[in-house]
This record gives structure tokens, C-alpha cells and sequence, in this order.
């Protein structure tokens, strides 16, 4: 009678790991990437916009008649955080307002993609690395008349 009640829950939890999946499968993994080739690897690290253009037109310190301001109560700026698992965060400041946004990004070639959790569709912008502390992205606006924007930013240690 004991070796019946030691082995019955036994056999009962052997049958029952063959049809249930693991509990660790059951967690939500994240999907971590290695950057694997050094064009990748130029872009990991924060970065800062500090001058846009519109086609045709001179560089300026500034979108739309706003300076690029990093803190404090005029604000106006966009930060770049690209991690080496293939995530980022966009951090963008206007006046005393903080927006964070994260996702994924994939860089191949010139073209960068970015995948914003929540959106639907992918940003695609163009990228050239002017020096490695510096890059220039046209960000194309498909299926409108807008020829896009380009934007040039520096890398920065941190986040201020």
C-alpha cells in the first residue's frame, strides 16, 4: 500500500511532463541578438540630433524655427539609444516633457530599420557615417509627396 502512494504520484507527474511544456518555455523571452559585424557595431551607443535640413536647403541648428536645446525648461532635442542586443530607446525632450520609445533596430548596408513596440510598421531611414562620432540619416516618408529630412547627430557619453 505505501509503494502504491509513492508510486502513483510518481507516475502521474512523468505522464503529465510528456504533455505539458516546460515552465521555462512558458516565460516571455526576449529575442537578444549579438551585433555581428562592425557596421552594426559603429551605431551602438547614445547619440544626439544637432542639426537637420530639409532637400535643398542649408544645414541648421534646429527644426521648424526651434533651436536644439538638451535640458532644462526649452528643451527640444532627440536622443538615440542603440544597445547592442538590437534594442534602442528614442528619447525626445520638448519643453519640460520626456518621451521615451523603445523597439528593436536592424542595420544593413545604409539602411536602418526601426521597429517601435506597438507600431505597426517600421520606421526605414538611410544612414552615413561621416566619422565614427558622427552620422547622417535621410529618413524617407514613402507613399507622400515629402522628400524626408536629413538629420545629422554626434555621439555623447551618456544621457544627459
Amino acid at each position: 500500500m505505501s509503494i502504491r502512494r509513492i508510486l502513483v504520484p510518481l507516475l502521474a507527474g512523468f505522464v503529465l511532463s510528456l504533455f505539458l511544456p516546460p515552465i521555462y518555455a512558458l516565460e516571455d523571452k526576449h529575442q537578444v541578438k549579438p551585433v555581428p559585424d562592425k557596421t552594426e557595431a559603429k551605431l551602438v551607443g547614445v547619440w544626439e540630433i544637432f542639426q537637420t535640413k530639409e532637400p535643398g536647403k542649408p544645414y541648421r541648428s534646429g527644426y521648424s524655427g526651434h533651436p536644439f536645446v538638451s535640458k532644462g525648461p526649452n528643451a527640444f532635442t532627440l536622443f538615440m539609444d542603440y544597445r547592442k542586443d538590437g534594442t534602442f530607446r528614442r528619447i525626445s525632450r520638448v519643453g519640460g516633457k520626456e518621451i521615451v520609445q523603445e523597439g528593436t533596430w536592424k542595420l544593413s548596408g545604409h539602411e536602418l530599420r526601426h521597429k517601435r513596440k506597438g507600431a505597426r510598421d517600421e520606421e526605414v531611414m538611410y544612414l552615413r557615417f561621416d566619422d565614427p562620432d558622427r552620422y547622417t540619416s535621410l529618413e524617407v516618408y514613402e507613399g507622400t509627396s515629402d522628400p524626408g529630412l536629413f538629420a545629422q547627430f554626434r555621439r555623447v557619453k551618456g544621457l544627459p
